[in-house]
């Protein structure tokens, strides 16, 4: 004997009530990576069926949920837009997958220019974002890993090999921009308690020390874009690197 659930019983499984979607940041600035920040059933809600579009300064984010007989744990999930220009924008939200139809949701916001320091010349700044892991593919082994946040502070890791073949790992930062292409910062060596084995870890042994200075100079020429140069003077050794961005 077979036994067959009728189909009304999918139909009145009730989802929960969730907030309303929102933007995250909630007011964003240029440079700021701006995302839909949705809460959502996580048995409905499917992530392979997501997708954005845009056009005219609307983008339209669709979605085709699943069937569940029962709720599933609320989630909290954010989709990207990008970092977006100054400029007034528009989100529509098709939680039915159909994005001819109407909209569940309509979320306008704004991006705005950073308020910068009234003073001239005004301080250099970054017209673009260079974060990223930058390596030398002729001496593979080593690396950096630039991180830039929208403000266009940076936080720089730098992972090589000493003299006899130890890793050696330091930090950069404690920088500004000296022009639109160009920072500079302090190099720190950094040492601590090991990670494996041990009871656990002891934040009050790590060590600090600056060991030098170093620079990122991101000034592009023709035939040599994604490019950049790294130099240093660290414990009495200095040198110039060409280095290119890690591309995935």
């Amino acid at each position: 004997m077979k036994i067959r659930l009728a189909a009304p019983v999918l139909a009145l499984a009730a989802l929960p009530a969730f907030a309303t979607s929102q933007i995250s940041p909630a007011e964003p600035y240029e440079f700021d990576l701006v995302n839909v920040r949705m809460t959502v059933d996580s048995c409905a809600f499917a992530p392979e069926t997501v997708s954005v579009t845009a056009a005219g300064g609307v983008f339209r984010l669709t979605h085709r949920p699943n069937q569940c007989l029962l709720p599933g744990e609320p989630r909290v999930v954010d989709i990207r837009l990008g970092s977006l220009a100054i400029g007034d924008w528009r989100v529509e939200i098709h939680a039915d997958g159909d994005p001819a139809g109407t909209p569940s949701e309509r979320i306008d916001f704004s991006v705005r220019g950073r308020p910068t320091i009234a003073i001239f010349p005004p301080p250099p700044r970054p017209l673009t974002d260079y974060s990223g892991h930058w390596y030398r593919a002729s001496e593979s082994g080593w690396g950096l890993s630039f991180h830039q946040s929208p403000t266009g502070v940076v936080f720089a890791a730098w992972y090589v090999y000493d003299a006899d073949g130890t890793p050696a790992w330091y930090v950069i930062q404690d920088g500004q921009w000296t022009s639109s292409t160009r920072w500079a910062g302090k190099v720190l060596r950094t040492a601590g308690p090991p990670y494996f084995p041990g009871p656990g870890f002891d934040p009050a042994a790590v060590t600090r020390v600056v060991v030098g200075e170093a620079a990122f100079d991101f000034t592009q020429r023709p035939g040599e874009t994604g490019m950049a140069t790294f130099s240093y003077q660290v414990n009495g050794q200095e040198g110039t690197k060409r280095i290119t961005r890690l591309l995935f």
